[in-house]
């Protein structure tokens, strides 16, 4: 099984494709499954690396303080345990968040570097937000009360008012058979709380695309525009999606993600 020792914990990971290594990091409370609209497109050009973050899906969940810097220093001990000195990154939510931290620590590591659906740190909006998640999980709701208090903030309202879609999306979720333990949520959720790269982002240098999804309400696009603004170069994509949209749009959010790493984009 693909399991590697990295600091403290042990991480499960997957493969696909061959050429260039290309890392898929997921955001808060999900896990590498999540990617299985990317993954065979991004293989047909790349070694795409996708893995659990601490305390998600099949990567270890210890109860202890967790930092955004911490969980990049996972991904640098995951790419050694690989053997895989420099790869692209994309970075969702909180992974976008992980993927800068990675590249301020480890900017020799980075060829291209892609921020979707993040932010340089969360304002008391967003914040409020995510605090109100970590109440709910401190509470006694069922996972399947637990998926639907936060479903608004996810996904689109074009998915939201259609009541198939809309249940299809929560019974997937709940069926996860590697669903987040309420405290290995909270503990990522607190590490998100207090990461702020402001003052910091500029220090970022690989070429980077910040993608952000006009139906946004949990990190608004003007997170990304701040993001793309402080990061010299960069580049910015909006796409007409909620927060997930790279699940409901995976065609969109692919092609977006292929042009920038210099792959041919399908029709």
């Amino acid at each position: 099984m693909p399991y590697v020792p990295t600091r403290d914990i042990i991480t499960y990971y997957e493969e696909a494709g061959s050429g260039e290594p290309l890392v898929l990091i997921r955001g808060l409370g999900s896990d590498l499954q999540a990617w299985a609209l990317q993954v065979p497109e991004l293989a047909k050009h790349f070694r795409v690396i996708t893995y659990d973050n601490r305390g998600a899906g099949r990567t270890g969940a210890p109860d202890k303080p967790y930092t955004v810097a911490g969980m990049a220093d996972d991904l640098a001990a995951l790419l050694g345990e690989l053997k895989i000195e420099k790869a692209s990154i994309v970075g969702y939510s909180m992974g976008g968040m992980i993927a800068q931290e990675f590249a301020l620590k480890y900017p020799n590591k980075v060829d291209k570097l892609i921020l979707l659906a993040t932010s340089a740190g969360f304002d008391g909006y967003s914040k409020a937000i995510v605090q109100n998640f970590i109440n709910v999980r401190r509470s006694n709701m069922s996972r399947e009360q637990v998926v639907r208090e936060q479903a608004p903030f996810v996904y689109s309202a074009d998915l939201l008012g259609d009541s198939d879609r809309y249940e299809r999306a929560i019974q997937a979720n709940v069926a996860n058979p590697y669903s987040q333990q309420d405290h290995a949520f909270i503990r990522q959720a607190q590490a998100i709380l207090a990461f702020d790269s402001s003052s910091r982002a500029s220090g970022i240098k690989a070429p980077t695309l910040v993608v952000t999804n006009k139906q946004d309400i949990l990190v608004p696009p003007r997170n990304g525009e701040a993001l793309a603004k402080a990061i010299s170069g960069s580049k910015l994509v909006s796409l007409d999606a909620g927060h997930a949209g790279v699940i409901e749009f995976p065609q969109e959010h692919n092609a977006a993600f292929l042009e920038f790493l210099g792959a041919a984009v399908p029709a």
